[in-house]
């Protein structure tokens, strides 16, 4: 069973950006988001830029894409727990 009470109604941005943090946005929350909207266009023109440069073939356009995705996704996410300690 949720502790969930009933409050007034927060955004999706509230619920996520203040939660835990005395309603004050963080530096970290900051730069979580700003690393999520620009890694997707980032990796994208990487991505092309490595085949058009000849590092592989059309094929594998895809799974760089997703290789530096997800690896990004598990360095920061490393990065984040160990700075939250």
């Amino acid at each position: 069973m949720s502790k969930d009470v009933p409050t007034r109604e927060r955004s999706v941005r509230e619920r996520g950006t203040f939660a835990k943090h005395g309603d004050d946005p963080t530096l970290a929350s900051y730069l979580s988001s700003l690393f999520f909207i620009l890694s997707v266009p980032s990796f994208i023109v990487l991505t092309y830029a490595g085949y058009w440069y000849g590092l592989y073939s059309y094929g594998a356009i895809i799974p760089v894409f997703a290789g530096l995705l997800v690896g990004s996704i598990a360095l920061v996410f490393a990065i984040m727990h160990v700075l939250t300690r």
